[in-house]
């Protein structure tokens, strides 16, 4: 193979080139008898070269440009070209691990999508109370930020209907929102909500028992999108994870002194009933308003299954309430 191959000449090729070099201003008929070829044939080679400009055709005479001036020009044009293949060759190279991936996928086991509800325009009161409806078992929460949305306080009316109908709720508050927001957090501690803190709490999220898992799309955004995921392997795994959080969180004393100063209060309103008190009575010791005294009266015979006062003592006495 010549050498001249790597910028596309043969050997007969090269032959032919070196008479013309040697032959440079000759015409075309001496260098076909010097070739031993036809006039044409030699003429066609000549167009051929000259396409490459290693040579001119003027009329009937060839002239060889300078080997070191046309074939360096051709010898920097291939080695740009091989660069340019170079590279493209390792972009090749680079993409064969997603190739690879690609392949193997094809071998990889078929499955359907976990299902996924984007939820936008619902209140949050509304979902978690849809969520807590259609569950049973312990609520857990995770709140790195205050939550701070329109209708809070009726969310907080959701939270305390879930205590009285005897569901568990557990909650892990960021040490940020208990310096920022400590009223919101002891008004959940006293209602019963179970409170821990972390110095960083990861996400926003509440688990409804074992049937789904609501998710806050963006951290201290307010822009009521949410995803709730009901598959069980994925509600089981975020339980996992808050159960190892909540072994790291740690107490707060005066969190659980807001518990037990409430489950106080609910003794001293059954001792007030047991004793025959009325309600104008049970106000002024409680020091709260009539109303109020109502309210929980009426909540406490529900939580009991009791339909009187009488009842409802003999019930709490039965449970050890009093």
């Amino acid at each position: 193979m010549s050498p001249l191959g790597v910028l596309g000449f043969s050997a007969r090729q090269e032959r032919l080139y070196r008479l013309l070099l040697r032959h440079s201003g000759s015409r075309l008929a001496e260098l076909a008898e010097l070739a031993g070829m036809p006039v044409g044939e030699l003429r066609e080679q000549v167009r051929r070269f000259a396409g490459v400009g290693v040579v001119e055709l003027r009329g009937d005479l060839v002239v060889a440009r300078p080997p070191r001036e046309a074939l360096g020009r051709l010898i920097t044009e291939e080695t740009r070209r091989v660069r340019s293949r170079s590279h493209q060759l390792d972009d090749v190279r680079d993409l064969l691990p997603s190739l690879h991936a690609d392949h193997l996928e094809a071998y990889g086991p078929r499955g359907r999508p976990v299902p996924v509800e984007e939820i936008e325009g619902t209140s949050l009161t509304d979902l978690v109370r849809s969520l807590s409806a259609s569950s049973t078992g312990d609520v857990l929460w995770l709140r790195p930020d205050p939550w701070n949305l329109p209708g809070v306080e009726e969310l907080d009316d959701v939270v305390v209907e879930l205590l009285e109908s005897g569901r568990a709720l557990r909650a892990i508050y960021s040490v940020q929102l208990l310096q920022e927001s400590p009223e919101l957090v002891r008004q959940r501690a006293a209602a019963g909500e179970v409170v821990r803190v972390l110095p960083h709490v990861p996400t926003r999220l509440a688990v409804f028992g074992s049937s789904s898992v609501m998710l806050g799309q963006r951290v201290g955004k307010v822009d009521g999108q949410r995803i709730v995921l009901r598959h069980p392997t994925v509600v089981a795994a975020v339980s996992a994870m808050f159960e190892t959080l909540w072994d790291r969180a740690l107490t707060v004393p005066a969190l659980e002194s807001s518990r037990h100063d409430a489950q106080g209060s609910q003794r001293q309103l059954l001792r007030q009933l047991a004793g025959g008190a009325k309600d104008e009575q049970i106000a002024r010791a409680l020091g709260l308003s009539l109303r109020t005294v109502r309210r929980r009266i009426a909540d406490l015979l529900d939580e009991l299954g009791a339909d009187s006062r009488f009842e409802a003592g003999v019930e709490a006495a039965r449970r050890g309430w009093v």
